[in-house]
């Protein structure tokens, strides 16, 4: 699966909402936070800002969009993707990148 840094700004608007809706699916055992295809690792809030940073694992476009799709549609939080690498999977690539380089040389 693909790790995913994804940034969420909730509108003022809609904050209190959003947050009142989050106490109950928090309470009611984050069933969207684990599903095939998707892991999330991470929910980091800054309330005085209204932004949220969510560290993720996903199969692919259509899981991601899954589990955001309702605080979207419900709360117009807006949602910025970034796909993202373990340190394990950057080593490699610049082991990979190296070893290209060196055969240029």
């Amino acid at each position: 699966m693909q790790f995913f840094v994804c940034e969420a700004q909730i509108p003022s608007e809609t904050q209190d909402e959003a947050y009142t809706a989050f106490i109950e699916y928090m309470e009611g055992g984050a069933s969207e936070d684990r599903f095939d295809g998707f892991e999330l690792v991470a929910r980091l809030h800054m309330p005085e800002s209204g932004r949220v940073c969510i560290i993720c694992k996903a199969a692919d476009a259509k899981t991601l969009f899954r589990h955001f799709m309702f605080w979207r549609s419900m709360f117009g939080i807006d949602i910025e993707y970034t796909p993202a690498l373990s340190c394990g999977e950057m080593v490699e690539m610049q082991k990979e990148h190296n070893a290209k380089l060196d055969e240029v040389d």
